[in-house]
């Protein structure tokens, strides 16, 4: 009961920069944002490819678009963060969260090539008011030899999310539609959005110009970690967009099938979560060890995953990879936040650079599984997201920029 009065204290009062940023930063996204997060997860690429005519290279070279025009808007979009401030841009990359959901609302297969590119629109302009001021702000409000236990409570977090938000979804779907989804996200991100007006402002302001943007994002001393990231963005789309996609396709078509195996393999996971967190922060060098036995075996469930037909094998299967994945994304996350804590009045320009690193491979990975949907089932271009896996250990080798 303490503990709980003394966490209410420091939301409310922002007791201790460092706790009560952190705390109020953990309620607006992880809770709230993280709530409509779980519910839309899987089922926005499902929905998408199910209303552009289920074609694959269709959805694929969207999402591209969208992670190209991210990673050419960032630099100069961060010429506004700096005049909003941090935590507005978080608020402003609210609105659009939720504008861009109601346009998915009002999607159908008879308007969707009118609504593309305001939704677009709007999807880069959340990306681009939201992600860097968060990590920025993740990286600020958490200490050093603290940060993978935080790390491990917020993937945590997502996960205890992920086990009620799938079945949930797929249960709203397939008795009222996507409509009703939509609408319920819509509510949640309102929220979210609301709550970040209350998460403390920081004083860092992006300094480079494009020019070194751009020459800093190919600068050798940082080569191996945006090797890393680039590797980290084309894993990402592989589990985001191809691999809810494949569901789709074995499960034929039952979202709630889908959402019911997702939930169990997720809640099966979360005690895993929270204590490898505690173990990255108690041994020195444990991140990097635990990173390169991790995407070992998470490489392995992808190719695995290639051969899944039937819903057991996705449960067996995805019961594994979900366990081997925090083994990888607890150490990578947390050494990523760690390399930008070190980089001091930079943070923010390195964050920059490394956001543009991950949407380069996502633009890649999609480009390349896109073109390749058309001559291979899409199941064999988990090998891509396999190879990813094994790269994201170059993400350790970095140098102060």
């Amino acid at each position: 009961m303490e503990a709980v009065i003394r966490l209410i204290r420091i939301y409310k009062k922002g007791e201790g920069d460092d706790d009560g940023g952190f705390l109020r930063l953990f309620v607006s996204k992880n809770l709230i944002q993280g709530a409509a997060a779980a519910i839309l997860g899987i089922f926005v690429p499902i929905f998408l490819y199910e209303t552009s005519g289920g074609i694959f290279y269709v959805v694929g070279g969207y999402y591209a678009l969208l992670s190209l025009l991210y990673l050419l808007l960032l630099a100069p979009g961060m010429y506004l963060v700096n005049r909003l401030g941090y935590s507005k841009a978080l608020v402003l990359g609210g609105v659009f969260n939720v504008l861009l959901y109601v346009i998915m609302y009002i999607l159908t297969p008879d308007n969707i090539w009118t609504w593309l590119w305001p939704l677009a629109i709007a999807i880069v302009a959340f990306r681009i008011f939201h992600w860097v001021p968060f990590h920025v702000d993740f990286t600020i409000f958490t200490r050093d030899g603290e940060r993978g236990r935080r790390v491990g409570i917020t993937m945590a977090t997502v996960a205890f999310m992920g086990v009620i938000g799938p079945i949930l979804a797929g249960f709203i779907i397939s008795h009222a539609g996507y409509q009703a989804l939509f609408g319920t996200a819509i509510v949640l991100l309102t929220l979210a959005t609301i709550s970040y007006f209350f998460v403390p402002e920081t004083n860092m302001k992006y300094e480079w110009s494009l020019t070194e943007t751009w020459s800093r994002l190919f600068d050798r001393r940082v080569r191996n970690v945006m090797a890393g990231e680039f590797a980290n963005g084309a894993e990402t789309m592989v589990q985001v967009v191809v691999w809810p996609i494949f569901l789709y396709e074995v499960l034929d078509g039952d979202v709630f099938e889908i959402g019911a195996v997702s939930t169990i393999v997720v809640g099966s996971t979360i005690v895993v979560q929270l204590l490898l967190g505690n173990h990255l922060d108690k041994k020195k060098g444990s991140k990097e060890k635990t990173l390169k036995v991790g995407s070992t075996l998470y490489a392995i469930g992808w190719i695995v995953k290639i051969f899944v037909v039937s819903a057991a094998q996705v449960f067996f299967v995805g019961l594994y990879h979900n366990i081997v994945r925090i083994f990888t994304r607890t150490p990578f996350t947390a050494i990523t936040y760690d390399m930008s804590s070190e980089q001091g009045e930079y943070m923010d320009e390195f964050t920059v650079i490394r956001e543009m690193a991950v949407h380069a491979g996502r633009v890649f990975s999609l480009i390349t599984i896109s073109v390749l949907t058309l001559f291979i089932p899409i199941g064999w271009t988990f090998v891509i997201a396999a190879v990813a896996s094994l790269s994201l250990n170059l993400v350790h080798q970095v140098k102060n920029t």
